[in-house]
C-alpha cells in the first residue's frame, strides 16, 4: 500500500481535531492458526500505523488458549481477539483499508502436516469516539477510580508504580481495568473510552463477567473477498 502520511495528506484537514477509532481483531470461531494470524496482524497494524504518523496502541487482548489468560510469564503466540486504539486527524480513511476479512496463506505453525493452507481472521470497527451518544462529563461523575500496580513478567520488568487503573461504573456495577500504558492518567482515559463503548452497545447490567463476555463477543469471520492477503511464516503481504 502507498505510504501516505494520513495526518498531512490533505491541507483541508490540518485544522481538524484528531479522531479516535477502536478496532477489534478477531479469530472468530476459527482454529488456533487463526489466532496466530491475529497475533501477526496486531504487530503489523501497529507498525503500519506508526509509518503513517497515526497514534496506535494495543489496549487489550485475549489469549486463544484459556490456560494462557491468567499468566504473565510466557509470551502468547495466538489471540482470540485484541483491541487496538488509533488516533489521527484522518484516521477513518486509513482504517477503511483494514476493515473486513484478512487471509493468511501458509503452513500451520501447530499442525505441519495439515492440508489446509488458507486461514482467516477479521478486523471490525468497534466505535468512533464522539459518536457514541454518551455524556462524557456526566459519566465521569458516575465512576469510582482505583489505581493499582500493573501485572507483567517478573524481575526488573515489573511495574512497581500504581499505573494500572480500574474504574467502576456505579449505576451498572461494570468494571474496566486498563494497564497498557505506564501513565496512570493515560490508562484512566483509555478505561473511560472503553466504558463508553460498552455502554453505547446497550449491554444490560449483567455483572462483570457477562459484560466482558459481551464486549469480547467474537463474530464469525467471513471468508472470501479478503481485504488483505498475507503469505508465509514471515507474514508478507501479497501485492
Amino acid at each position: 500500500m502507498e505510504n501516505v502520511d494520513y495526518q498531512k495528506r490533505n491541507k483541508k484537514v490540518v485544522n481538524k481535531q484528531p479522531k479516535v477509532v477502536w478496532l477489534q481483531l478477531s479469530a472468530g470461531q476459527g482454529p488456533k492458526e487463526c489466532g496466530w494470524v491475529v497475533a501477526q496482524l496486531m504487530k503489523r497494524l501497529l507498525q503500519d500505523a506508526q509509518k503513517h504518523s497515526i497514534s496506535a496502541e494495543l489496549v487489550d487482548s485475549l489469549a486463544f488458549d484459556k490456560a494462557m489468560r491468567k499468566q504473565n510469564l510466557i509470551e502468547v503466540d495466538a489471540y482470540l481477539s485484541s483491541l487496538i486504539r488509533l488516533e489521527a486527524i484522518d484516521v477513518e480513511a486509513y482504517v477503511r483499508s483494514w476493515l473486513g476479512p484478512i487471509k493468511w496463506q501458509g503452513e500451520s505453525p501447530y499442525r505441519p502436516k495439515h492440508k489446509r493452507y488458507n486461514w482467516f481472521a477479521g478486523i471490525e470497527l468497534v466505535s468512533v469516539n464522539g459518536d457514541v451518544g454518551i455524556d462524557v462529563k456526566q459519566l465521569a461523575r458516575e465512576v469510582d477510580v482505583e489505581a493499582m500496580r500493573s501485572g507483567g513478567p517478573g524481575g526488573q520488568h515489573v511495574n512497581k508504580t500504581s499505573s494500572a487503573v480500574r474504574i467502576t461504573h456505579r449505576p451498572t456495577g461494570r468494571q474496566i481495568r486498563v494497564e497498557s500504558d505506564r501513565s496512570q492518567h493515560r490508562n484512566r482515559q483509555l478505561a473511560m473510552e472503553r466504558l463508553q463503548i460498552v455502554l453505547a452497545e446497550g449491554v444490560e447490567a449483567e455483572g462483570r463477567a457477562q459484560v466482558r463476555d459481551r464486549w469480547l463477543q467474537h463474530y464469525q469471520v467471513k471468508r472470501g473477498n479478503p481485504v488483505r492477503v498475507f503469505q508465509g511464516s514471515d507474514f508478507i503481504e501479497k501485492r
